[in-house]
């Protein structure tokens, strides 16, 4: 009866590994649509304010955000790839840093375009307001 439990319980772990490695799997490819995702956006603003005659005050600080934020997304996507790629403790290591280091400065980033809509927004109130 034990080594029938003992079977039982090495399937599972087998079934939840597999599992666990699927769900790895597919958080890398979302995290590569999301690198896709951005990198659009980057050029299509980038395109967008290069039409503009005139950048308005935080726009410029938007543009750089978006693309701070595109380089570090993809850091964090071949971080990720990496991290489930390998199965050496010290590549498995620097993946992980590698993708703290892109959410790191997708932070950043984030924050430049927070700062750059915080521009536009003032100088759009200071229209509205006489």
């Amino acid at each position: 009866m034990n080594s029938k439990n003992n079977a039982g319980k090495s399937e599972h772990i087998l079934e939840d590994e597999e599992l666990m490695a699927a769900l790895e799997e597919q958080i890398a490819t979302l995290q590569w649509i999301q690198a896709a995702a951005i990198l659009t956006e980057a050029v299509l603003l980038s395109k967008l304010y290069s039409l503009k005659e005139n950048v308005e005050e935080g726009e410029d600080k938007i543009l750089t955000g978006i693309w701070v934020q595109t380089l570090g997304q993809l850091m964090e996507a071949l971080g990720v790839t990496q991290q489930i790629n390998t199965t050496d403790k010290s590549s498995i290591f620097k993946a992980e840093k590698t993708a703290v280091t892109g959410d790191l400065i997708q932070s950043i980033g984030a924050g430049l375009q927070a700062w750059g809509g915080e521009e536009l927004l003032k100088a759009a109130a200071e229209e509205l307001i006489p």
